[in-house]
Formats: structure tokens, C-alpha cells, sequence
């Protein structure tokens, strides 16, 4: 990634850094978040627009396992409706593995 790239990057988790601000980072069980509100266009998000688009995503997860001759990638096709069922099957069974990456996979037609 080039330095100009790297200049767009924002990092929404950073601590403020204005004087005599109060840390504003949020956190539920442990888990530092973000609170968005507006999309990049500055409109309020609607429940239903975010519930279909969300239905109609995929999490490609990969899963790292060791094999006879050293290691492999397991890369799973998750769909949303069951990507909270993947993780408790992958915890709560004799599944063998360590998740290495999830990437949102968008099919085209979404764009």
C-alpha cells in the first residue's frame, strides 16, 4: 500500500487527542466500538435497508489447520443468517482450527 493510501486511512479507535477532551471510546463487554449513526452521505441508516443488504452478504472466514505436511487454509463461504451458527459449531465442537481472517464477501450485483 502506497503512502497516499495509507493517508486516507482513518483510525476510528485512537484516543482523542484534544486537549481536555475526556477519553470518548466506548466499550461493551470488553469489545472497544464505535457508534455510527449517518452513512457516507450523511443520511440517518434505516432498519430495513441495513437488514437486506446484511441478508444478502457473505464472510468468507479462514480457518488454519495443521495436516501431515505442515499447515492449511480452510476458507468457508458463511452466509449472515448463519455466521452466529459457524461460530458456536466452531467453539463448541471438536472442530480443530484457528480462525485466521473474515472478510465481508459483497456479490457484485449489491454495488
Amino acid at each position: 500500500m502506497s503512502d497516499k493510501e495509507n493517508d486516507k486511512i482513518i483510525d476510528i479507535f485512537r484516543k482523542p487527542s484534544v486537549n481536555g477532551d475526556t477519553d470518548r471510546r466506548r466499550f461493551f463487554k470488553g469489545f472497544q466500538y464505535v457508534k455510527i449513526t449517518k452513512d457516507e452521505n450523511g443520511n440517518y441508516y434505516k432498519e430495513e435497508a441495513l437488514r437486506e443488504y446484511a441478508k444478502k452478504c457473505f464472510y468468507i472466514i479462514s480457518v488454519m489447520r495443521k495436516n501431515a505436511i505442515g499447515v492449511a487454509l480452510y476458507k468457508y463461504k458463511v452466509p449472515y443468517d448463519s455466521l452466529l451458527n459457524f461460530f458456536y459449531r466452531f467453539r463448541n465442537t471438536k472442530a480443530y482450527g484457528e480462525i485466521i481472517d473474515i472478510e465481508r464477501y459483497i456479490p457484485e450485483d449489491l454495488a
